[in-house]
């Protein structure tokens, strides 16, 4: 089946945010259903969005739904934990090809949340400072400057861990 213009630009944004997500902890099946679910509702609402927010608003419904899921599967984590006292949480981390992305992901790790998401949203993600400041409710100047501190930030961790080969 052939897909038009639009339809291809959704698949390709659903796509995006998938991978989003799997970098950020979420599973394959997780990140696919949550992309599908955000694509389903853009496409409800396609003849509201103009076409240049829809990138932005589609991370805001993925991200909003991961966050959702993520405490959904707390909540369930801790009364495992009540109940049976056995559950043993584990932690997703996407691979690492050489030993300078294992120093950019513990860096990562090491920073604010926050921090890291611009970050990641910024140069993984390569959207725009406005499109940013969409998605998480910021004023742009606020993007900008959170920007510049966490890049101050990422390299003073990235320095540090890399000096004391800390992985």
């Amino acid at each position: 089946m052939k897909l038009d213009g639009f339809e291809q630009m959704l698949v390709e944004l659903a796509r995006e945010v998938s991978y989003y997500l799997r970098k950020n902890g979420a599973s394959y099946e997780d990140a696919e259903d949550i992309a599908q679910d955000a694509l389903v509702k853009i496409i409800e609402t396609s003849h509201v969005l103009p076409p240049d927010t829809m990138r932005a608003w589609l991370y805001k419904v993925a991200i909003n739904q991961f966050r959702d899921l993520y405490r959904r599967k707390q909540r369930y984590a801790e009364i495992l934990e009540v109940q049976f006292a056995t559950f043993d949480a584990h932690v997703t981390a996407f691979e690492m090809e050489n030993l300078e992305d294992v120093y950019v992901s513990r860096a990562l790790h090491l920073l604010k949340p926050r921090y890291t998401e611009l970050l990641l949203l910024r140069y993984d993600e390569t959207l725009s400072h406005e499109e940013i400041g969409f998605l998480l409710d910021m004023k742009l100047d606020t993007v900008n400057t959170t920007l510049y501190r966490a890049r101050k930030a990422f390299k003073k961790i990235y320095l540090e861990v890399k000096e004391n080969d800390e992985i």
